[in-house]
């Protein structure tokens, strides 16, 4: 896989610093970086499973993630965005540390994880 599963041009995907991973602000779109039409859940869990790919190509996995910064584009998203960070980090000895801002973002993109992890040797 490439540095770059997700994350277009110019971008980077990631960018390491000895065992610690940067992740690109990584937002719900397909692989073909269309935008995922659908419930802002659905949207949410793209954006998750293009966190995993990314990491994934870094050498690094979900439980391995110590920080993320979430935008959201109104705060009554919020119930939503717990439900699925739930799914993604069901057990609490495992979950990052978390900062959630409500913001704009690009349209249509109503939410975008930026994501501090260390890689698999760590």
């Amino acid at each position: 896989m490439t540095q770059d599963p997700v994350t277009p041009p110019p971008a980077s995907s990631f960018r390491r610093h000895g065992d610690l991973l940067l992740l690109s602000g990584q937002v719900g779109v397909d692989e073909n970086w269309r935008p995922v039409n659908g419930t802002f859940q659905d949207e949410v869990r793209a954006v998750f499973r293009n966190v995993r790919t990314v990491l994934a190509a870094a050498g690094s996995r979900p439980e391995q993630v110590l920080k993320v910064t979430g935008y959201l584009t109104d705060a009554e998203f919020f119930p939503a965005y717990n439900e699925v960070w739930l799914e993604e980090f069901p057990d609490p000895a495992h979950r990052p540390a978390r900062t959630t801002i409500v913001t704009q973002l690009h349209p249509p993109f109503r939410v975008e994880l930026d994501v501090t992890a260390v890689t698999e040797t760590s």
